[in-house]
This record gives structure tokens, sequence and C-alpha cells, in this order.
């Protein structure tokens, strides 16, 4: 008996009966490296709550090197029913930041440490101190001379190891100062980051140039209801 073949399904046409092409993938946003980093900012968080977040005074912080923003890994609760994957719980977020600076000068320290500076001038460092959470902020430069902001909404420094080292005849090494950053999210609505690239989805120079001028807060426009 002759085998029964499957007929092949019938091609897309379009109106002139030939071959429709597939739609053509969304282009690709613009690319550009990060190539710099300044102009970094803290301001103390002084309450939050679930009704609401609240800062204080914004403070420069000069000599920024390197700062680096680390997620800490955390593997999700997996739970099984049926054979299968039925459920997973992501826990809260968590993220180490990381800053290298020419120098933290011991008005800084005394900030995010909470340690106390006495009516000499010296800092003096107690086992009672606890360091209090922050809002930072700073700017990179792009290779397209644009630059990316970052607010990282609710961290807190952890001590600081401290290294001193000896010339060594004409050779000189620097030793900068390093201060590693818990970041967690806010109690008030859960955000923890907000990131923003000069040029793109809106974001303009109008706005770049402000946004380091307070902490940002987002604003989203409510999606209209249907007919």
């Amino acid at each position: 008996w002759p085998t029964a073949c499957t007929p092949a399904s019938p091609r897309t046409r379009g109106a002139s009966g030939t071959a429709a092409s597939p739609p053509a993938p969304t282009a690709s946003p613009s690319v550009s490296s990060t190539v710099g980093l300044k102009n970094m900012v803290i301001a103390p968080l002084t309450e939050d709550t679930e009704e609401g977040t609240t800062y204080g005074t914004l403070q420069a912080v000069a000599g920024a090197i390197e700062a680096t923003i680390t997620p800490e890994s955390a593997d999700p609760d997996v739970q099984y029913a049926d054979d299968h994957e039925f459920d997973t719980l992501y826990p809260d977020p968590e993220v180490t930041f990381s800053t290298s600076m020419a120098d933290i000068p011991l008005a800084i320290q005394e900030m995010i440490f909470g340690n106390a500076i006495d009516d000499n001038g010296v800092l003096v460092r107690t086992s009672t101190d606890k360091p209090p959470y922050f809002a930072v902020g700073f700017m990179s430069e792009k290779a397209n001379h644009k630059f990316r902001y970052v607010w990282l909404y609710k961290v807190r420094a952890k001590p600081m190891t401290e290294t001193y080292k000896t010339k060594e005849g004409a050779t000189i090494t620097r030793q900068n100062g390093s201060v590693e950053w818990t970041a967690i999210k806010r109690t008030s609505d859960g955000r923890y980051q907000a990131v923003a690239d000069e040029g793109e989805n809106g974001f303009d120079a109008t706005k770049a140039a402000t946004f380091l001028q307070s902490v940002y807060e987002p604003t989203f426009t409510p999606e209209e209801d249907g007919p």
C-alpha cells in the first residue's frame, strides 16, 4: 500500500502572493563602555518605614578611583510538586558595593562609620559605634562622552581596612582608602538601585544635570484601564 504523506504547511504569503518575510528584530539600544568615575555623593538616610523614606543633606566625597557593585549570589528556594518545579521564591536582593578612594578624610569616616571627632580634632573609634545607612550616588563617563548615573538607596559601610607602607628610596607606593558597603532594599518600597544613561529612554541632559543634586525618586505613569 502507498504511504500517506502529511502535506507541508503553506507558507505565509503577502497580498501579492509572494512569501512574507519574518519581522525584523527590534534595533539594539546604543552601546558605549564606561570609562570614568566622579562626583560621588552620599546622603544620610534619616527614616525608612513602610510609610516612606527620607534623607538628609547631601555630602560630596572627592577622590573616587573605583566603584564596584556586586550582587550577592543567592539560590532561589524551589518547591517541587507533581514531579516538576511548582513554585520558586527569591530572597531579598543584597549587594556588595566597594569603593576605592584617593583618601577618606576623617570627617567622612566620622559620618559613614559612626565614629566621633573630639574637641581636639582627633577621630575616636568606640566599640559601640554603629555605621548609619546612606544613599550613595555617582556618575561614570562613557566612551561616547555622555554619562551613566547611579544611585544606591540604602547602604551601610563595613569597618575599613587601613594599610600604611614605608617609602622605599625613590619608590613611593600610594595607599588608597577602600570602603566596602552592604546595599539592601528600602523598607518603604523595596527599591535598592536607580541607573540612568544620558541620552537614553528620555533621560536627557536637563534631567542628568539634577540627578545627583538629591536622591532620585522614580516617577511612573499609571497604566490606563481598558475600555
